[in-house]
């Protein structure tokens, strides 16, 4: 998939998210039983994973019809070591939430049908796939670790939408770009290139008190004043507040709504 802007190396946690700084594991672990190897388990680390997509839509009849297509993507176990330093080279729970939700045809029709259409630490692409599959004018997947980045251009060049030729990293529809939150976005090369967005989408992006902040202030700043951010938060790492959570959109002036368990729906507050 094309790249136009230079990326640097960056791993989210290059010694694992389960150990501690002097490289224990957390659980206590005996070093002699993490030695051990079971003759007979499964060493291979690398995963699939499978998703049907179904797009409603209308023929020129007007009769409706329903498409479907199974989304296949390749990952790592949950359990594997690439997977302890680099969270999205698998799939989360909130992922397949998040996509499931956008697919319901009214929500369809209002968030990604025809629209601009952002993915925030997309992993291995499904959200983003799933979107460019249900008729979004333009997708950008993007996250900062470069394992995930690799992991997800794999699957958007696999994923190819059917009116696309020959394959999806062909067309500018659909494109992926790392994106390290924090970066100062205004005179940022990404929001030169791409511009803000009518829908921004994230699924188990929240691990810490510190990257809220971070997450809103590039929501903020990607975000079309009258866009849309839909969260998909399941995987509650470090028992983060969800008043924290709430209270980072209030402060970019976001007003939100929870139709699903787990999912929220942020928007700017219309003076």
């Amino acid at each position: 998939v094309r790249r136009s802007m230079e990326e640097e190396e960056w791993i989210e946690s290059p010694d694992g998210w389960g150990k501690d700084g002097d490289g224990k594991r957390r659980n206590g672990g005996d070093d002699e039983e993490d030695a051990m190897v079971d003759l007979f388990a499964d060493n291979d680390p690398r995963d699939c994973f499978e998703f049907r997509v179904r797009r409603h839509r209308k023929e020129r009849d007007g009769a409706a019809a329903v498409t479907t297509k199974t989304i296949r993507l390749t990952g790592f176990k949950l359990d594997s070591g690439e997977t302890a330093k680099s969270t999205g080279v698998t799939l989360w729970q909130a992922a397949p939430r998040l996509a499931s939700f956008i697919m319901v045809p009214e929500r369809a029709s209002e968030m990604i049908a025809g629209r601009k259409v952002l993915e925030l630490g997309a992993g291995l692409g499904l959200c983003g796939i799933v979107a460019h599959h249900l008729g979004a004018e333009r997708v950008v997947l993007t996250d900062g670790d470069t394992n995930s980045l690799r992991e997800m251009r794999r699957n958007v060049e696999s994923n190819p939408r059917d009116d696309d030729g020959e394959t999806v990293a062909k067309r500018d529809s659909i494109c992926c770009r790392q994106l390290l939150w924090g970066s100062s976005l205004n005179d940022h090369p990404f929001k030169k290139e791409f511009g803000t967005f009518d829908t921004i989408l994230a699924a188990d992006v929240i691990y810490t008190e510190e990257s809220i902040k971070l997450l809103f202030n590039t929501v903020s700043m990607l975000m079309k004043p009258d866009g849309q951010f839909v969260l998909s938060w399941l995987t509650r790492w470090n028992n983060v507040p969800t008043d924290l959570v709430l209270g980072g959109a209030e402060a970019k002036n976001m007003c939100w709504t929870q139709p699903e368990e787990g999912i929220y729906i942020m928007r700017r507050e219309q003076m």
